[in-house]
């Protein structure tokens, strides 16, 4: 039984968190081998229990050195046969365990289309030059941070968590949600405006926004005071996949003006549920949002509102882009499986498909 492991700074839910869970933490037997999957997080910042293929560690902070030591000690001790650390705090355990395990076998695996900062520029450009393979979460996300000459090590891994039947396709109404961490990278203040310039031509209109605050929220309660649509806006908090898949199957779109994205994952749940997108043209979503035909892309403010405005009028055109935005989905790779293919390949030691 083969071991691969995915290291994870702590248990949130982002989309790199929840792509991970979707993996069944243990024993899998696969026609390219047995492959047994685990989870391990820096920290534990929920006093999670740790089991053998759930391990999270110790009840410290992020800035202090000890919980990076004691992952390097734990994964030196026993050594998977394949490390895939996720996230630049990941990175730093790749790169000390590959300088004291040059044989380890690591994958250093990219979410976002560029870096955070210039710690995250530096751990990570040491860390692709010294791990085995290179992974992805996009096209998008691959062409803008690997460089050519390490571009043989870089495979995109699919981020479609789940398959989903076809949803019942509906007249729209004005339901607009949101589901993600409230942080300035989701630019939810940009959306904030196109909304309540919709609520000017719909004053019934109504904006759900679900998730924990990421350092926006309490300039996002007081830009809604400012725009005066208080009434129309909803900040739920952090909700569970189940409650968020109920509500929004009671929304026709969905509004997330990001700054910069890599995936998306959000959004391509909410396309599986037949939700229109109002997106901006970032990252992987100016791969698979097309505009006028699955999604309506922002990049002027009033033309946005009058593209949604001219949908709310011609419910048989907002259900022919409700169905395509759904469709889209039905072919393509599930994230676990792809997962999986590409640690067996690895241990295997067959070259990465770029």
């Amino acid at each position: 039984m083969k071991r691969v492991l995915q290291l994870i700074p702590y248990d949130a839910i982002g989309g790199v968190e929840v792509a991970a869970k979707s993996i069944y933490a243990g024993d899998h037997n696969r026609a390219d081998g047995d492959l047994r999957f685990e989870r391990q997080y820096l920290v534990n910042r929920k006093g999670s229990a740790c089991g053998p293929a759930d391990y999270h560690g110790p009840y410290r902070s992020l800035y202090d050195p000890r919980p990076y030591l004691h992952a390097f000690f734990r994964l030196y001790r026993k050594p998977p046969d394949l490390l895939v650390a996720s996230l630049w705090r990941s990175a730093l355990v790749l790169i000390v365990l590959k300088m004291a395990r040059p044989k380890q076998k690591a994958i250093l695996f990219l979410h976002l289309a560029h870096d955070v900062h210039w710690f995250d520029r530096i751990a990570n450009r040491i860390a692709m030059r010294l791990a085995d393979g290179i992974w992805a979460d996009s096209a998008a996300t691959m062409d803008q941070r690997i460089s050519p000459n390490l571009r043989h090590k870089g495979r995109v891994i699919s981020f479609l968590l789940e398959r989903h039947s076809l949803p019942k396709v509906s007249d729209p109404t004005p339901e607009f949600i949101f589901w993600g961490r409230l942080s300035p990278q989701k630019g939810l203040e940009r959306a904030l405006k196109i909304f309540s310039k919709i609520v000017r031509h719909v004053p019934e209109a109504d904006f759900k926004i679900i998730g924990p605050d990421g350092g926006s929220e309490n300039d996002l309660k007081a830009l809604v005071e400012q725009l005066g649509i208080s009434e129309n806006i909803t900040f739920i908090g952090a909700r569970s996949r189940a409650d968020i898949r109920t509500m929004a199957s009671q929304a026709s779109f969905y509004l997330q003006t990001s700054v910069d994205e890599g995936m998306a994952l959000s959004v391509v749940e909410a396309m599986q549920s037949g939700l229109v997108p109002i997106v901006t043209s970032v990252g992987e979503l100016a791969r698979y949002c097309t505009d006028g035909k699955n999604a309506i892309l922002v990049q002027e403010d009033n033309a946005a509102v009058d593209a949604v405005m001219a949908l709310l009028a011609d419910p048989d055109r907002y259900k022919r882009m409700s169905f395509a935005a759904a469709e889209y989905w039905q072919a393509k790779p599930l994230y676990r499986d792809d997962f999986l293919a590409a640690a067996a390949e690895l241990i295997k030691g067959k070259a990465n498909n770029v």
